[in-house]
């Protein structure tokens, strides 16, 4: 819960306006490869040994990864002990007059800032579509699709596959993109969150009508997943944006909506499938897809790609 807020604070320290999008698109993909890992490997765990040593693997790899965290990580560009000098200060050169530093939050500007609603919105829906997925498809694959355990696993990883892929290259051409064919943040954050929402909305209803079909099920569901990668360096990263020296706070008030989904939208779709036939599941992705269509849209309307008016009174001023 506290992850992806710390990551962003981190990354509004280290990562210069122009880079943001394939910086941070590599580090949030990791995510991604962590599910294609994760849900082959847990039926090869369950199968083989037992489904307890699941928690246990999992969980001493954690530990392992935070001890080389400590060791690697610092704060700041000012803090690192390997640093080159002029990477030090292309960085905070870069940053000099975006961050803040005044030391209350302005909770009232926050609260009432429309393009701050519009990831609220956008988040929550591309959440409703990705925690069904994440939680069901291996019941879906299993139920309709007919798939035995170990199968099931690896097809089910698949699409994750494809999302961590699309992940890593979006980041890239978003930032060429406004790096060197100079279009606005706003307008590549806009189009990418579109293709990113309305894509995997068109192929997961697409994917309710081939019946049993498997290997065109599992292409159009992998298509609509993967397409949901360029959401990254749509509205996932444009807290950075409109307000880097907040950044961490409005992740945490973003993902605190987009939470909800994972409670509810499974819980929903189960109830929608006591049967588990086709029709039902139907309406599973179109319910999936409306919402996906209208987060799309309302983000696309409300969005800003510039550094709002209550986020830099006071300028960040490095030392020299």
């Amino acid at each position: 819960g506290v992850t992806f807020p710390a990551m962003h604070s981190m990354w509004s320290s280290w990562a210069p306006p122009l880079e943001r999008s394939k910086l941070l698109s590599i580090s949030y993909a990791g995510a991604q490869l962590g599910t294609v890992v994760s849900l082959p490997l847990s039926g090869l765990i369950c199968y083989y040994m037992n489904w307890v040593y699941v928690f246990y693997i999992f969980g001493a790899l954690g530990v392992v990864w935070f001890f080389f965290w400590m060791w690697l990580v610092s704060d700041t560009p000012e803090g690192h002990r390997s640093i080159s000098h002029a990477e030090r200060e292309y960085i905070l050169s870069s940053l000099k007059d975006q961050l803040s530093t005044q030391k209350s939050v302005p909770w009232r500007p926050i609260l009432q800032s429309l393009p701050l609603w519009a990831i609220v919105v956008a988040h929550f829906s591309y959440n409703w579509t990705f925690y069904t997925l994440l939680t069901l498809l291996p019941t879906y694959m299993k139920e309709i699709l007919r798939f035995d355990a170990q199968e099931n696993g690896f097809l089910s990883a698949l699409p994750y596959f494809g999302c961590w892929l699309c992940i890593i290259l979006s980041g890239q051409i978003a930032d060429h993109l406004r790096e060197k064919q100079n279009l606005s943040t706003v307008c590549v954050r806009k189009c990418f969150t579109l293709i990113g929402m309305i894509g995997p909305a068109v192929f997961l209803v697409a994917a309710g009508f081939i019946g049993c079909n498997y290997e065109l099920a599992v292409a159009f569901v992998t298509i609509s997943t993967t397409l949901g990668g360029f959401c990254t360096p749509g509205y996932s990263i444009n807290h950075l944006d409109i307000a880097p020296s907040y950044a961490g706070i409005l992740l945490g008030i973003t993902n605190s909506f987009a939470t909800i989904p994972g409670m509810v939208g499974p819980v929903i779709a189960k109830n929608l499938t006591h049967n588990n036939t086709v029709g039902e599941w139907q309406t599973v992705f179109y319910i999936a897809a409306c919402i996906n269509v209208f987060g799309a849209l309302f983000f696309a309307s409300f969005a800003s790609g510039e550094v709002q008016d209550w986020a830099v009174s006071g300028y960040y001023l490095h030392r020299n």
